[in-house]
């Protein structure tokens, strides 16, 4: 950095300026990927490996390089007084952050917390065969809350105006799905028995897949659902050698392509986040396949590499929180923001439908409309601006702190163990999604307390039907 800086090479564009610092940040997101290939303990599902390839790399190392050689140019970059300060400082706040999670991870804190709880946990052992029939109905349960979720305006390319007292509470039943979808995943791969009821589960499992792709409307449910999938193929004991490994690739990144032109095309032919008839919905989603059988192949290449570019880069919009976080201060609390960490993890204790006027305190349009100008979106903002809007500078590194500790105690229960269940599997890799890069930190925790309720009531259902279903000599030998 001080060579480049020294001889001005940032100056050969208006924007190189910012590569030292993107290579500051790569070395600080990658550095635990390393430490672990060193030490043979290299997980692609390691909680700072995961989100590091999937999410931080892509959007704010890869997407500083897009800015640098200005690939993309969003509008909010007007929204920054002085781009060559806040670009490499919030770089910088970014590298410190995942520095504090990597520290917070690898201390014995998390550890100790597990060793704690891991005695507590439910000795619940299920065998592949016994997980078909509470996974199917875990899964027809799911189906019916996402109906309804659909129904309220709460799932798909769609918002409620008006908040409901169960909306809270639905949003999250609707997260049954993904229970019941991981059981049966992690049974198919980890059965040896294969028969009309295996391959019945694989086809249901299959079409699920571009069903919830197309009527969500998004753009990354497919990359989603495959990486769902290699989680449930490695969890089960499967090696994944390199030839598999290729194959998972080229698979993600079809899937990151298409779903990137579908959900591109179906937003832009809806047009709107406002609620419709589920006549209409489903009409705009059939419109939208029309669309790819008519419409100029050029232009939805172009389209997609436009929208997969300004999806991927980042770095931008935190950058706009970076440099205005003290200036708008003083009018979060008239938007319901200010000091939102700490409310949201107050009230999270009070079920809305109990609290019906709870206030929303971590609402990514109140946010858009003070910070970028435009409520009708809601603008990746990251856990390392939402900590640093809360408590300043030092609030960064420390909150990511707490955060790691967090990650290695559920890691640690759950899955780092000699032999870790099919359930312990299962509410892994519900939980570990729940810590969102993109999102505000202040989600992180409350939206972990009710997923862990989810999981509770579903997981000892899952039990109960298991075992009461299980043959008569295999409950004397599980007795024993």
């Amino acid at each position: 950095g001080f060579v480049w800086i020294e001889n001005g090479l940032g100056n050969i564009t208006p924007t190189l300026y910012i590569l030292p610092w993107t290579l500051l940040s790569a070395v600080c997101v990658l550095a635990p990927s390393a430490y672990l290939l060193y030490i043979r303990k290299f997980n692609l599902f390691h909680p700072l490996v995961l989100e590091a390839w999937i999410y931080v790399f892509p959007a704010f190392i890869v997407g500083s390089f897009f800015l640098a050689f200005g690939w993309v140019d969003p509008y909010y970059l007007s929204l920054i007084d002085d781009p060559t300060y806040n670009l490499p400082l919030s770089l910088v706040y970014i590298s410190v952050g995942f520095l504090g999670l990597t520290a917070g991870f690898f201390i014995p804190v998390g550890q100790y917390v597990s060793d704690l709880i891991a005695p507590r946990l439910p000795a619940w052992h299920w065998r592949p065969g016994q997980v078909w029939l509470p996974g199917t109905l875990l899964l027809c349960i799911g189906i019916s809350f996402n109906v309804l979720a659909f129904l309220q305006g709460l799932v798909g390319y769609q918002k409620s105006v008006k908040v409901e007292p169960f909306d809270g509470l639905l949003s999250f039943l609707v997260a049954v799905l993904g229970v019941g979808t991981l059981l049966l995943w992690l049974g198919v791969f980890s059965t040896k028995r294969r028969g009309p009821v295996f391959y019945g589960i694989i086809v249901v499992l299959l079409i699920l897949v571009p069903v919830n792709a197309a009527v969500a409307g998004s753009r990354g449910s497919l990359l989603s659902s495959l990486i769902q999938i290699a989680y449930c193929f490695v969890a089960a004991g499967r090696k994944l050698n390199l030839r598999v490994a290729f194959a998972f690739g080229v698979i993600g990144l079809l899937a990151l392509v298409l779903g990137m032109a579908y959900g591109t095309s179906f937003r832009n032919i809806k047009g709107s986040e406002a609620r419709t008839s589920s006549g209409d919905y489903f009409g705009q989603v059939v419109a939208t396949i029309d669309y790819f059988s008519t419409e100029d192949p050029n232009i939805v290449i172009q389209q997609t590499a436009e929208a997969l570019t300004g999806r991927i880069e980042n770095l931008s919009s935190v950058a706009v929180v970076v440099a205005n976080y003290e200036r708008l201060a003083p009018y979060e609390e008239s938007y319901g923001l200010e000091n939102n960490i700490l409310n949201d993890f107050y009230t999270s204790f009070i079920p809305r439908f109990i609290w019906n006027e709870k206030p929303r305190t971590s609402d990514p349009r109140a946010l858009g409309d003070l910070y970028f100008n435009y409520g009708e979106n809601s603008f990746a903002i990251s856990p390392f601006a939402d900590l640093l809007r809360n408590f300043g500078p030092i609030g960064v590194p420390l909150g990511m702190f707490v955060l790691g500790i967090y990650l290695r105690s559920v890691y640690a229960a759950l899955i780092d163990t000699p032999h870790p269940e099919m359930w312990k599997k299962v509410a892994y890799f519900v939980l570990l999604p729940a810590v969102s890069y993109e999102g505000f930190y202040a989600a992180i925790f409350p939206t972990t307390l009710r997923l862990v309720l989810v999981l509770a009531i579903t997981l000892w259902l899952t039990n109960l039907i298991a075992t009461r279903f299980l043959p008569r000599q295999h409950r004397t030998v599980q007795h024993v």
